[in-house]
């Protein structure tokens, strides 16, 4: 087998099946110092994509129809699931290997790629029953040109396995960065010159095209030949579980988008697509890759119950602080955030927004609860929970579907509050990880932060005030109240403190080398007090 590849840059020494490859660290840098630096590279990276994606959804929604968004919603939220089944949780289970061969990579890498030809062939073979679910003859060339991004991803799976596993999350993140600006500029291009929605086709093939090209070019590692005798089971054993989760989740997450579709047509979702992807960005833009670098890390320390229950503490200020403070002002904003970004015909979109926005709030502290269980290995465990759990998802968002958009929006919100803490609780009984401190923390933040902040900003909308002052003035708003119980709460001053020292840390401005949930001398562990009153 050759691993360096014909024509391009030599590779290093290919690690035998005797001799596991490990995972590198970067030189002079402990695991807490590749953890902070890597969480800090990598939310740059996402707010930097994310500034990016919100520029094109404001410039796609003055240039397309609600109908254009429907249509490719409707594809896309149907032959989506064969994203979860080129991947099969191969990619998870290579970064959480303690060891991992470079013939294993290999058996993985044409895996992936044979997996990824079987779901462009299965996506192509559907459209005649796609197009006669959703009554729509014009989704049939949407479908033959999005199935081929299959092959295109399953090739790319064991590339970006590979730098998030040695921790290079600086060209992990580039090569996303990069791809984005190319498949958005050429998706406004396409749009201002009349293609409608092929604008948003293919952008999402230059994506993938353009990831594959860096990724390649990035890892040094090439893949082989298939190599027989060398088993893949263990692999497949881990992505089979967490796979199986993958599965129930992605219904979860696109029932309705096809209930919707099918049942008020492309136009209702093409309003709901619209306040369900800017639910979304935030969420892809910070969960995905905050679990690319949580998932090596607290792999690694799975078996050291302090130091893994600080890092869950020291991750949760992330989501809590952040992610669903941002959720909460979003949701008070909502009105001037829509007419500001989309204009007045898209009007509609403002309350469907507010309202999953603030699931977005549970949707984001949730994920603390699945990093618990892919890092301690409970991927079967995960899926028994889903088999139960997200059923009941489906069946409120379902609930909802008289009422439209919004009555399936309230159904959205109201489901994975209840997800949030049923499967945290679960993870810590099958775990055995004391998840007490987590509830208590983020409900805290919630509570007392950031929805007194979403309220707050909420409040300024009622003034009469240009959309735009609105915002600015609510954002002002918040950020007061933010900064109110800061100073006057002993325990969001502690986080606060916390959050500031991590960011510090994360920008390499301090090189103390205490990681998330690390403590370095004068600091406590997110949600402690100086004193023993809770």
């Amino acid at each position: 087998m050759n691993t360096s590849g014909g024509g391009g840059r030599p590779g290093p020494p290919r690690a035998s099946a005797e001799e596991p490859a490990e995972p590198a660290e970067p030189a002079g840098a402990s695991l807490p110092d590749a953890a902070v630096r890597g969480t800090g590279v990598t939310l740059v990276a996402q707010l930097l994509r994310a500034v990016l994606q919100f520029g094109s959804v404001v410039v796609l929604a003055r240039l397309l129809t609600p109908r254009d968004f429907g249509l490719v919603a409707m594809v896309t939220s149907v032959i989506g699931v064969a994203e979860l089944l080129r991947d099969f949780g191969l990619s998870s289970a290579a970064i959480q290997s303690k060891v991992l061969t470079d013939d294993e990579r290999t058996n993985l890498f044409w895996v992936n790629l044979a997996l990824g030809a079987a779901c462009t062939v299965a996506a192509l073979a559907a459209t005649p029953l796609i197009v006669a679910g959703y009554r729509q003859p014009g989704l049939a060339p949407i479908v033959l040109v999005l199935a081929w991004v299959f092959i295109i991803t399953g090739a790319n799976t064991q590339f970006r396995a590979d730098l998030a596993r040695t921790m290079r999350f600086a060209a992990l993140s580039g090569a996303d960065i990069a791809a984005q600006v190319v498949g958005i500029t050429l998706a406004v291009l396409l749009a201002a010159a009349g293609a409608g929605l092929w604008a948003i086709v293919w952008q999402q093939v230059s994506v993938a095209v353009v990831a594959l090209a860096i990724n390649v070019w990035n890892v040094r590692w090439r893949p082989g030949l298939p190599r027989r005798g060398v088993s893949l089971r263990r692999f497949f054993r881990f992505g089979g579980g967490l796979l199986g989760t993958q599965l129930i989740a992605y219904a979860t997450k696109n029932v309705d988008n096809i209930a919707l579709g099918a049942v008020w047509g492309p136009s209702p979702l093409g309003l709901y697509s619209r306040a369900y992807q800017l639910l979304m960005m935030p969420l892809n833009q910070i969960n995905a890759p905050m679990t690319n670098v949580a998932l090596p890390v607290l792999s690694r320390v799975q078996h050291e119950e302090q130091t893994f229950a600080r890092y869950l503490a020291r991750a949760q200020l992330v989501a809590c602080y952040v992610t669903a403070t941002l959720f909460a002002v979003s949701a008070g904003l909502a009105t001037p955030i829509i007419l500001v970004l989309f204009g007045a015909r898209w009007r509609g979109v403002a309350p469907i927004f507010a309202v999953l926005a603030v699931g977005g709030i549970f949707r984001a502290v949730a994920q603390i609860a699945y990093w618990i269980f892919l890092a301690r290995g409970r991927t079967g465990a995960q899926l028994r929970q889903d088999l139960v759990l997200r059923p009941l998802i489906v069946l409120a968002i379902l609930a909802g579907l008289p009422w439209g958009p919004l009555g399936v929006a309230v159904g959205h919100s109201v489901a994975f509050f209840g997800y949030w803490i049923a499967t945290l609780v679960y993870a810590g009984r099958v775990t055995g990880v004391d998840v007490r401190p987590l509830l208590r923390n983020a409900a805290r933040s919630i509570l007392v932060v950031g929805g007194p902040a979403g309220v707050a900003a909420h409040l300024v909308t009622l003034l009469p005030l240009a959309p735009v002052l609105q915002l600015l003035l609510g954002l002002l708003a918040a950020g007061a109240w933010v900064l109110l119980v800061a100073v006057l709460l002993p325990a969001v001053r502690a986080d606060t403190v916390l959050l500031v020292s991590f960011a510090r840390r994360a920008v390499g401005r301090s090189h103390r080398s205490a990681g998330p949930g690390v403590p370095v001398a004068g600091e406590r562990v997110a949600g402690e007090r100086a004193t023993p009153a809770e």
